[in-house]
């Protein structure tokens, strides 16, 4: 009978340990991003060559085919049009939008380098080069001459 029951506490004690750190484990991969805050560090950061500005979400939803049923929140920041500079962090509503959003950033990026093929070529180094992040449900993507200092600036926040 003391066996029984040794080996009863002793499976009890692994479900709960399981359970503790499956439970452990998925806190961990939850990461909740403040995107004006991030939007805002990176565009005061001295990264870009053209004065950038923050952008209204109609005009960006417009440029990159987005609708409310994708995103869930968004911040972006946009040059002059001189340069290709430009910050976009969007949060997808579904995880199951991600690909499809992706997809839409990629295919504006690819437009815009046309566009500056003829006639700012280094623009398109930029854009081919460009900071690029998924954390979950984010998506972070910025194109300026300092890379490295926006990935810091990424890391501080995150």
């Amino acid at each position: 009978m003391k066996r029984i029951s040794f080996i009863i506490i002793i499976t009890l004690i692994i479900i709960v340990s399981i359970f503790l750190v499956i439970n452990f484990n998925n806190k961990q991969n939850i990461i909740e991003i403040d995107i004006e805050e991030l939007g805002k560090k990176i565009s005061e950061s001295g990264v870009f060559q053209d004065e950038i500005a923050k952008v209204d979400k109609e005009i960006v939803y417009k440029a990159y085919g987005f609708n409310d049923n994708l995103i869930k929140e968004i911040v972006s920041y946009q040059g002059s049009g001189a340069t290709s500079e430009e910050i976009l962090i969007l949060q997808v509503n579904e995880k199951e939008n991600l690909n499809e959003v992706k997809e839409m950033i990629n295919n504006r990026i690819e437009e815009r380098k046309e566009i500056f093929a003829s006639y700012l070529p280094k623009e398109v180094y930029k854009l081919e080069n460009n900071i690029f992040r998924v954390y979950n449900n984010y998506i972070i993507m910025c194109i300026s001459n300092d890379n490295e200092k926006v990935d810091e600036i990424i890391n501080q926040i995150i």
